[in-house]
This record gives C-alpha cells, sequence and structure tokens, in this order.
C-alpha cells in the first residue's frame, strides 16, 4: 500500500504531550494569571447571544466565590458580555481571584489526584482483617 499522497499531509498531534508547554498546576501565579480563559460555558451558543463566562485555567474552571459563594459562571445577556469580560479580565489582573486559581491549579495537578485516590482507598479498606477460614479445621476434616 503506498501512503506518499497522506505523507505530504501528515502531521503530528498539537497536544500536550508533544507541545513542551509547561502544565497549568506548574506555572507561577503571575503566569497563571496570564494563563486564565474567558469562556462562555454553554456548550452550544446561545441565539440570542447570551453568555455563561467562566474562568478556566487549562481544563480546570475556576471557582467564582469572590463574586458569589459556589458560583463558577456569570449569565451575561448579549449586552452584558463585553462588559462582564471586561470586569472578569479586570479582576484576574489584580489578583482577586489568586486563591482560586492556585485551587484550580491544586486540582490539576496528577499528583494530588494520586494522594486523593490513596486516601478514598484506605478509607473504604476495612480496619482489620476478615474472619476466614481456619486452616487447622479444614485438615481435620
Amino acid at each position: 500500500m503506498d501512503f506518499s499522497q497522506l505523507a505530504a499531509t501528515a502531521v503530528a498531534n498539537n497536544n500536550k504531550a508533544s507541545s513542551g508547554a509547561t502544565p497549568s498546576y506548574l506555572l507561577p501565579l503571575d503566569e497563571a494569571r496570564q494563563a486564565v480563559k474567558i469562556k462562555d460555558g454553554n456548550k452550544v451558543a446561545n441565539e440570542d447571544g447570551s453568555q455563561a463566562l467562566t474562568l478556566t485555567i487549562g481544563r480546570i474552571t475556576i471557582a467564582l466565590d469572590v463574586i458569589a459563594s459556589g458560583a463558577t459562571r456569570v449569565n451575561a445577556t448579549a449586552d452584558q458580555v463585553e462588559a462582564f469580560t471586561a470586569q472578569l479580565q479586570e479582576g484576574i489582573e489584580s489578583g482577586a481571584f489568586d486563591d482560586a486559581i492556585v485551587a484550580a491549579q491544586a486540582k490539576a495537578n496528577p499528583a494530588n489526584k494520586v494522594k486523593e485516590a490513596k486516601a478514598a482507598l484506605d478509607d473504604s479498606l476495612p480496619e482489620g482483617a476478615p474472619d476466614g477460614v481456619d486452616l487447622e479445621e479444614l485438615d481435620s476434616e
């Protein structure tokens, strides 16, 4: 089979593993602020132009507790999107979201995921060994 035509247009994936970019959880805070993106959190764009503005770093959504406890997005009408985006950007640059950015970086760190998994596993294991079969009793039968 001849792949010569395909070879001329073949490219490597543009993914993190091959990009050489620093993972978001390793960035110092000033660089992490620059890495934060303001996105429309809606999976499909609304026809009326409204957006659910979210802050993300990498694939992690940044908590907006500074704005309202437990919030992860700001619903903006089409007329509000530009002003709300500017206000969120100003908050990022001023450091208002620094604690949330650091928390998101910790959440993204694979080492923390391993620790959490081990802790969950340790919590689910019984304290002592379960009652087993008495091997001497089996021999006597």
